[in-house]
């Protein structure tokens, strides 16, 4: 369910992308941002045509590490205490919001591999 999930997501947002600037009567189109880091992608955990296939990936070739250690420090250096509260926030593979007294799915079943942060 969460595979179909995940497509529908990135579809939409494409269409969105594509039919936003139609309706405001403007020329062109919008550019859909990817999310996946190169953590995600060195494990093969992502969904074909998710978020490995935005037309723009910032954090792609950010490790979770290195993208947590920035969020730390943007939000104490650039006053942006948002940041801290994403980066404190649990990791999830949750599509929808979490609820509290229901534990959130952490790991697709159990053969998931390890972070591979601790052997970089």
């Amino acid at each position: 369910m969460q595979n179909i999930q995940a497509r529908l997501r990135m579809v939409l947002a494409f269409l969105l992308a594509a039919l936003l600037p139609w309706v405001r009567g403007r020329a062109g189109f919008l550019l859909v941002l990817g999310t996946a880091n190169v953590d995600e992608c060195l494990r093969g955990y992502l969904t074909k045509y998710d978020c490995s296939s935005a037309d723009l990936n910032p954090i792609g070739a950010i490790s979770k590490l290195d993208l947590r250690r920035f969020l730390a420090w943007a939000a104490a250096h650039l006053g942006l205490p948002a940041l801290a509260a994403i980066n404190a926030a649990p990791p999830s593979a949750e599509l929808e919001p979490l609820r509290p007294g229901v534990p959130a799915q952490a790991r697709p079943g159990p053969h998931a591999p390890p972070d591979t942060d601790s052997y970089c």
